[in-house]
């Protein structure tokens, strides 16, 4: 369905509907993730009252997201978020290593800059589930790349493959406020989210600090004497836009969007149903000739990646401390590996 024109307040939500436009027809979910991360974007950009035009979009992105959701009841990476960022991640590492391996090669085209800003996008779509540090950096070194090749290919310049400063680099390394606007925005808008996030652990660690005093005494107050300022442990760099040195530097231009080439492990949205809970099994694991039954069983390659996928499903949800969800999926992947089914 066509959307309204994204208002010049909310530019950079225009990026996550154009990743979210050219997905719909290949890759559902992450289609869905996008404008449900353009749809968040735009709500903390403009938090107040908001412009008919801002309020028109996120309309259309809200009856969007939930039309699709009713359609697609059945597919885990629209209904269930554990499920859905390890497929949207698989997604992004794999465009990720492919555009690292053009680079390593030294092929520099079109093709290369919309995969490694593809990946960086993808990222950004994956910050609303929480992003390790090291997907951060991924995501931060995505981008550069992107627009770094972009502007050497623009200027008829040969560029260089590696990390910044691996070279030449060294001296072309910019100031954020030399960036676009459009660039700056985003950046401060990450800024701020991290901050947010800083404050809201900080918070957590606070509340969770007087509950403790509570249960030990009986009888505390915010000001109890022995509270300790919690130690700042998120392992995110802020960027700094009034800062000379940031902690990364950037190029000059954002790159353009040119055709997207052919994503390498594309990833298929229809994944297993998410179990309600974990599930007991009592079932032998040794044969009647006294040898272990998954020496009996014969699995298909097929069995053995649905093995693989539900230990990835797992470790999704540890990193979110599901570990009921974990479990459930950890019992599927042996069930799997010792009988033959789930």
């Amino acid at each position: 369905m066509p959307f309204p024109p994204v208002p010049p307040e909310i530019k950079p939500v225009a990026h996550l509907m154009k990743l979210a436009e050219e997905h719909e027809a290949r890759n559902i979910v992450v289609a869905y993730w996008a404008r449900m991360a353009a749809c968040r974007l735009a709500l903390k950009m403009v938090p107040g009252k908001k412009s008919s035009e801002v309020t028109g979009l996120i309309g259309e992105i809200l009856n969007w997201l939930e039309k699709t959701k009713q359609e697609n009841k059945g597919n885990d990476g629209i209904t269930n978020e554990t499920a859905a960022q390890a497929l949207i991640e698989e997604y992004a590492l794999n465009l990720f290593s492919h555009a690292e391996k053009q680079d390593a090669a030294e092929i520099f085209n079109k093709n290369t800059v919309k995969t490694f800003y593809t990946a960086g996008m993808l990222f950004d779509v994956l910050e609303q589930f929480g992003l390790s540090e090291d997907l951060h950096e991924k995501q931060k070194y995505a981008k550069w790349k992107a627009a770094y090749i972009h502007n050497c290919l623009k200027s008829g310049e040969r560029p260089q493959p590696g990390p910044p400063n691996s070279r030449a680099e060294g001296n072309k390394m910019i100031h954020i406020s030399e960036l676009p606007e459009e660039e700056q925005q985003r950046l401060l808008e990450e800024k701020r989210k991290l901050q947010e996030e800083l404050d809201r652990k900080r918070k957590e660690d606070e509340d969770q600090g007087i509950l403790g005093q509570m249960n030990e005494f009986g009888n505390s107050s915010p000001g109890s004497a022995g509270a300790q300022e919690p130690p700042n442990n998120m392992g995110f760099p802020l960027v700094d836009a009034n800062s000379a040195d940031n902690g990364f530097q950037f190029p000059k231009y954002s790159p353009v969007s040119p055709n997207i080439p052919q994503q390498p492990g594309s990833v298929t949205p229809n994944i297993p149903t998410t179990p309600q809970g974990p599930t007991t099994y009592s079932l032998p694991s040794i044969a009647n000739d006294g040898t272990p039954i998954s020496d009996h069983v014969s699995l298909s390659p097929e069995q053995i990646q649905l093995a693989q996928k539900y230990s990835k499903f797992a470790t999704s949800a540890l990193n979110h401390d599901d570990v009921k969800t974990a479990v459930g999926y950890l019992q599927k992947a042996l069930n799997l590996l010792q009988f033959g089914k789930e």
